[in-house]
């Protein structure tokens, strides 16, 4: 379970890259927030796979939130993302 943080404690959040040893942790917090459920090789390409721009919101070292994203050609880009996103 992620250790609530106050509101103003948000100058104590930090950003930093996911990485390998993280993997366990983003796991259990992934089963906990979403209702999907990502394969093991998902994982491991958002820690280590240049194409994923992963961070990890800290609060007193302990992953508190998530942003991962990945990054695609305009040519692979589904149809239904707006035009101006492709630019």
């Amino acid at each position: 379970m992620t250790e609530e943080v106050p509101p103003t404690a948000l100058t104590d959040i930090n950003l930093r890259l996911l990485c390998h040893d993280d993997i366990d942790t983003v796991k259990q917090l992934c089963v906990d927030w979403f209702p999907i459920e990502y394969p093991d090789s998902w994982y491991r390409d958002i820690t280590s796979n240049k194409k994923f721009f992963s961070l990890a919101a800290t609060y007193r070292g302990a992953i508190v939130g998530m942003i991962v994203a990945e990054i695609k050609s305009r040519t692979k880009v589904h149809k239904e993302v707006p035009s101006y996103l492709k630019a």
